[in-house]
C-alpha cells in the first residue's frame, strides 16, 4: 500500500463528543455489481465483511445485578453536543431511568467546555449520586471539576470517548482526575471494518481519502488501524490523510475535501471518521460533478447518513452504532458503581450498512433501529427486568424529539 499524508492545522480544544457517531461487496450482490475478479480480495476480508453486516450478539460485561435499591438515586447526565447521535444515546438513558425509578437530569448544552464545567458544578451542588459524561465531554478539559466531584464522593462515568483498546481507569487518558468508569467505543474496530468493505468493494484497487480530526483522541489510532489493514490486505490500495479540527467541521469540511479531490482526481473513496463530516463530503463531490464516481463511507450510523445510502449514489457505506445499546451500557456501568461494585469492561456493537441491508434501518432511518434486540434484552436480563414490548412487524419505534432548551429534563 502506498501512503501519503496531509495534516491540516490542529484545533485548540478537542470536543471529542461530536463523535457523532460494512462489509460486503457494495449493493445487492447481483452479478453486474460483483467485482471483476474476486480473487483480488482475500477470503478473510470477504468473511469479515459478511460478519460485519450481521446482527450483533450480546456478551454480558459482568454478573447480573440487583438494581431494586437504586430507585431515587440522582443521575446527572452531561451530553457532549446537541447532535442526533448523542441525543439518541441520551434518550435511551432517560428511558432506563424512567423505568427503573432512577432520577435522571440531563444538562443540555451547546458543546462548550464552559458549559460542561457549569454542568459538573451544578451536579455537585445538587448532591448528585453519579455523573455521566455522555458522548463524551472531554475529561482532559475538565480535570479541576472532576477532582471536585471525586472530593464530593460522586463517581463519574465517561462514555464514548476512549477506544475499546484503552487501559482501564484510573490510567486511561484524562481519567486520573476522578473518572470512576468507562463505556468505551469500537473506534479502531470500526475503522478496520470500513477498510475491509472498501477493499472488497473496489476489488483491491481503492484510492482512499481518509478524513479525520487529529485533535479528537481516537482519530489518529483509527487512521493507523485502517492503514494497517490496507497494508496487510490491499497492495493495490492507496491512502491520503487530511485532518480537519473539530472546531472547523461545520465550516471547512466541504472545501478541504473538495481541494483534496482536485489535487488527486484519481481518489475514488472518501472515508470520514465521523458522520458529522458526511454533511461536507457529499456537497464536495456534487460540486465537482463526481457523483457516482467517488463513494463516501463513514462511521456512527447517524440516520441521515443511512438515508443517503438508501436514496443516493454518493454515500455507499456506514459503520453504524446501536445508540440504544450505548445508552443501556452506560446505565449498566452507572448502576454497578452506584452499588459499590468495580467497573466492568463493556463493549458496544457495530453493524456495517450498505445498499444490501440499509432498508432494515427504517425509511427514513431511525436511531437504534436495525441492530436487533440482543443488547437491550441482554442488559435488561442482567438487571432483572422483563423484555420490553415489541412493535408490530414492519413498524419502528420513534424516539421523542430532543428538547431545544439547555435545561434539565427527565424525572421531576
Amino acid at each position: 500500500m502506498k501512503s501519503r499524508t496531509q495534516l491540516s492545522a490542529l484545533g485548540s480544544v478537542a470536543i471529542a463528543t461530536l463523535l457523532l457517531a460494512g462489509c460486503t461487496v457494495d449493493g445487492s450482490n447481483t452479478e453486474d455489481d460483483a467485482p471483476a475478479d474476486a480473487s483480488e480480495v482475500s477470503q478473510a476480508v470477504l468473511d469479515a465483511v459478511e460478519q460485519g453486516k450481521a446482527l450483533p450478539e450480546f456478551v454480558a460485561p459482568g454478573d447480573p445485578i440487583d438494581i431494586s435499591s437504586l430507585a431515587g438515586k440522582k443521575v446527572f447526565v452531561i451530553p457532549s453536543a446537541p447532535v442526533p447521535f448523542i441525543q439518541a444515546i441520551t434518550d435511551a438513558i432517560v428511558e432506563v431511568g424512567e423505568e427503573t425509578g432512577v432520577d435522571i437530569t440531563v444538562y443540555e448544552n451547546q458543546a462548550q467546555v464552559s458549559q460542561w464545567v457549569q454542568g459538573i458544578d451544578r451536579a455537585i451542588a445538587a448532591d448528585s449520586d453519579i455523573i455521566i459524561l455522555s458522548g463524551s465531554p472531554d475529561p482532559r478539559a475538565l480535570q479541576p471539576q472532576l477532582q471536585a466531584a471525586e472530593e464530593a464522593g460522586i463517581p463519574v462515568v465517561v462514555g464514548h470517548f476512549h477506544d475499546d483498546s484503552t487501559v482501564p481507569t484510573p490510567d486511561c487518558e484524562g481519567c486520573n482526575g476522578g473518572v470512576s468508569g468507562l463505556v468505551t467505543a469500537p473506534f479502531y474496530t470500526a475503522g478496520k471494518a470500513a477498510a475491509d468493505w472498501i477493499i472488497a468493494d473496489s476489488n483491491g484497487t481503492a484510492n482512499v481519502l481518509l478524513v479525520g480530526g487529529s485533535d479528537v483522541l481516537p482519530s489518529p489510532g483509527t487512521v493507523d488501524a485502517m492503514n494497517a489493514e490496507f497494508e496487510a490486505e490491499c497492495s493495490g490500495c492507496t491512502t491520503t490523510e487530511i485532518n480537519i479540527p473539530v472546531a472547523d467541521w461545520g465550516t471547512k469540511t466541504q472545501s478541504e475535501i473538495q481541494s483534496a479531490l482536485q489535487r488527486d482526481p484519481s481518489i475514488d473513496y472518501v472515508y470520514v471518521l465521523y458522520d458529522a463530516l458526511v454533511a461536507g463530503a457529499v456537497p464536495a463531490i456534487e460540486t465537482l460533478g463526481r457523483s457516482g464516481e467517488v463513494k463516501v463511507a463513514g462511521y456512527n450510523g447517524s440516520p441521515y447518513a443511512l438515508d443517503f445510502i438508501r436514496d443516493g449514489d454518493i454515500v455507499a457505506m456506514n459503520v453504524g452504532e446501536d445508540t440504544a445499546a450505548i445508552g443501556y451500557a452506560t446505565m449498566d456501568q452507572a448502576f454497578r458503581l452506584l452499588l459499590g461494585e468495580e467497573p466492568v469492561e463493556t463493549r458496544t456493537p457495530i453493524r456495517i450498512w450498505d445498499d444490501s441491508n440499509v432498508a432494515e434501518a427504517g425509511d427514513p432511518a431511525e436511531p437504534g433501529v436495525g441492530y436487533g434486540s440482543a443488547y437491550v434484552d441482554g442488559y435488561r436480563a442482567l438487571w432483572g427486568l422483563l423484555p420490553p414490548p415489541r412493535p408490530p412487524p414492519g413498524t419502528h419505534r420513534r424516539r421523542p424529539d430532543p428538547p431545544s432548551a439547555t435545561t434539565p429534563r427527565g424525572r421531576p
